[in-house]
């Protein structure tokens, strides 16, 4: 493993002066491959401020890299940089504090722009070229899921390559104008066949989750020759769209109470959740499942909202 020490380069992404605290830098994990022709992979863990499991499992691989593969079996470069926001993770801020913008919304970024275009200007310069490109996304919403592929429809993404990370599911969505602006858009514009990985919107670090990102991840980078590390092959991965998801609200505000866990294969009418009165204890509502297919994500508060979304469901057939 000491040749692996020599093959690591700790490498410098960027760095802010502040005034009034330690600069920010951001550092990448560069891991150098054997083989020239073989294809290379860049990993983005925590880019927002909020994002522990992504940050987790970053961090998590740059310690497989370090200590426990062999250097001969990593054949193409892999760049890990497990956080890019430090300043809103030290302050449990999801967004850049000084003006609450989202980097994820910056790419691909202006050097002579606002803070934020020019972080993302430096961070999309040092992983542009790299055959593949990955970046772990905790959910903006408060619900529970099971890890998935969230792919844009950009007319330049790899689906079949998508389905080599045998995750159950592949979220094949259409491109909003939002999206224009965001990390994997423009990744695949410039190139690079990027996947976004969805993670659960909790903070608390769950290694079953964690142990299905990294090693959906590692069979990826396997199946693609970046590096030689056979594990069980995954899922044969559900390619769904938005009119494949059944969306399912609650009527009522109260203390929502789900009987069925995310990944959990449902029949139509079949008792999956429920609302308690807040006060008086008593049951106001039951959710039933509108459909066969399996619950993908779950409302993750334990107090719901009226008309807020309880079950996403992806419908069989």
């Amino acid at each position: 493993l000491e040749f692996l020490e020599e093959r690591m380069q700790k490498i410098e992404i960027l760095r802010i002066e502040s005034l009034s605290r330690a600069p920010l830098v951001v550092e990448g994990y560069l891991f150098e491959g054997s083989d020239p022709t073989a294809s290379s992979i860049a990993i983005i863990g925590a880019m927002e401020g909020d994002s522990i499991l992504p940050l987790y499992c970053a961090s998590s691989l740059v310690d497989f890299f370090k200590n426990k593969i062999e250097e001969k079996k990593i054949k193409g470069n892999v760049l890990i940089i497990p956080s890019i926001n430090h300043y809103a993770l030290n302050i449990g801020k999801r967004f850049w504090p000084l003006d609450n913008t989202d980097l994820n919304m910056m790419f691909p970024g202006y050097e002579l722009g606002e803070t934020t275009q020019r972080i993302a200007k430096k961070v999309f310069d040092a992983i542009s070229g790299y055959t593949y490109g990955i970046m772990l996304e905790r959910r903006p919403d408060p619900a529970t899921c099971i890890p998935y592929i969230k792919l844009f429809k950009s007319g330049y993404e790899d689906l079949k390559a998508a389905k080599k990370f045998g995750f159950k599911m592949i979220h094949h969505r259409t491109v909003k104008s939002i999206d224009t602006v965001s990390l994997q858009y423009n990744w695949q514009l410039w190139g690079t066949k990027a996947f976004s990985i969805m993670c659960p919107h909790e903070n608390q670090i769950d290694k079953k989750t964690s142990s299905q990102i990294n090693q959906g991840i590692l069979r990826f980078m396997d199946k693609n020759k970046i590096i030689e590390h056979h594990i069980f092959n995954g899922y044969e991965s559900t390619v769904i769209n938005r009119e494949s998801i059944e969306v399912v609200k609650s009527p009522k505000s109260g203390i929502f109470i789900q009987s069925e866990l995310a990944g959990s294969y449902v029949s139509k009418d079949q008792v999956i959740g429920e609302v308690v009165h807040s006060l008086e204890g008593n049951l106001i509502h039951t959710f039933l499942a509108p459909c066969d297919g399996m619950i993908t994500c779950f409302y993750s508060n334990s107090l719901i909202y009226e008309n807020a979304v309880a079950f996403r469901i992806a419908k069989i057939g």
